[in-house]
């Protein structure tokens, strides 16, 4: 029987117990011949782990017990491979971990069988009796019934389980070339949807949280890249990604539009596309062809599609009335005032490079509160 007391309904009652995301050593890429290429890739590595150490530090000052995956100090990047994306499982643990009701879940590939990766991290974090391989957990019946499970893409709020059915293949927000593409395409997602698997889910939600009702949304990317339940009653949203009023009927929602300050600070990384496939974006660094090319061909599986990702609304909820932002924005700032919503700014200085928000690079275990009805 678990020690941790798994308990998680939605995202904004008081946090308890947390998981804060851990970066690989800075030595990580010592073997690099090219100066300036070694210096940019490591000060990128000290920086993420001094913004989440800064971060585990404000959850822990709200009286969160916080874990931190284990990071093995010595590892080094493999001169000679492209480097796997097994790596950075420490980094963002929301990719791969999540507890929803009373139960823990692991995210699996398209009716993959083996046991996740992270299932071996999150027992050296959380202790084996915490994380237990038995066939009454939820996690290995995802497994053997082959059933694929994305939990970025899982959005719990009380008896109502979001899921987003763009579950396989790549996002079609992948392949737009301009913003405007991007933005308009959201709610035009028709591809990739495994009916057969999905039906197999709802079956088993009953199980695994009693008293939920599943909800199947069309975003075609992780749903807490797009919108976030801040409170009962209130969401902070990329655009109308759904029709509101029909899922969240009567909760006051703020569209983040295309116009907002956030495009504008991505202009320079919509020009750098070429260079970068469009998956992400170091400031500065735009031109600096030998970096990016090094990325590309080494690091292709660290990095995300950051064009698909509004970091504004890639927040975590200390409690229902205190946020923690990346970033200042207006109207957001404006929107938490109107509903007694304290932001704390919590910097990811390369959130663009990792494509993971504050939301993304945590993993709640245990909040306070119980399973009720807010829809």
């Amino acid at each position: 029987m678990s020690n941790i007391p798994y308990n998680v309904w939605n995202k904004w009652d008081p946090i308890k117990e947390v998981i804060v995301g851990s970066c690989v050593n800075e030595n990580f890429f010592a073997h690099i011949k090219n100066k300036e290429i070694k210096e940019k890739l490591t000060k990128l590595l000290v920086e993420t782990q001094e913004d989440l150490d800064n971060f585990a530090d404000v959850l822990s000052k709200h009286g969160a017990k916080v874990h931190r995956p284990y990071v093995d100090p010595n590892v080094r990047m493999n001169p000679d491979k492209k480097q796997k994306r097994l790596q950075m499982i420490a980094t963002q643990p929301r990719d791969d971990i999540g507890v929803l009701g009373n139960n823990i879940f692991f995210s699996n590939s398209v009716g993959g069988e083996a046991t996740p990766p992270a299932v071996e991290l999150y027992k050296k974090t959380l202790g084996k009796d915490n994380v237990v391989e038995d066939a009454k957990e939820p996690w290995v019946q995802l497994l053997r019934k082959k059933i694929t499970c994305t939990l970025p893409n899982w959005t719990l709020v009380g008896k109502d389980l979001f899921i987003d059915e763009y579950t396989e293949g790549r996002s079609p927000l992948r392949e737009q070339s301009t913003t405007k593409n991007l933005i308009n395409d959201f709610s035009e997602i028709k591809e990739g949807i495994n009916r057969n698997m999905l039906f197999k889910l709802r079956n088993n939600i009953a199980e695994w949280i009693p008293n939920t009702e599943v909800h199947m949304i069309k975003i075609g990317g992780h749903n807490d890249a797009c919108f976030h339940t801040c409170k009962p009653g209130v969401i902070v949203s990329l655009i109308d990604i759904q029709n509101y009023n029909e899922t969240f009927p009567k909760w006051d929602v703020l569209g983040i539009a295309p116009e907002n300050k956030w495009w504008e600070i991505l202009t320079p990384f919509m020009e750098a596309k070429r260079l970068t496939k469009g998956k992400y974006w170091i400031p500065g660094e735009e031109k600096n062809e030998p970096l990016l090319q090094f990325i590309n061909s080494w690091l292709d599986e660290w990095v995300g599609y950051a064009e698909e990702t509004v970091f504004d609304v890639n927040m975590f909820m200390i409690n229902e009335s205190t946020a923690c932002v990346s970033n200042y924005n207006k109207d957001v700032f404006d929107f938490f005032k109107k509903h007694k919503i304290e932001p704390i700014i919590v910097p990811l200085r390369h959130r663009f490079f990792w494509d993971g928000g504050l939301h993304c690079c945590s993993a709640d275990l245990v909040r306070e509160g119980d399973q009720q009805s807010y829809i």
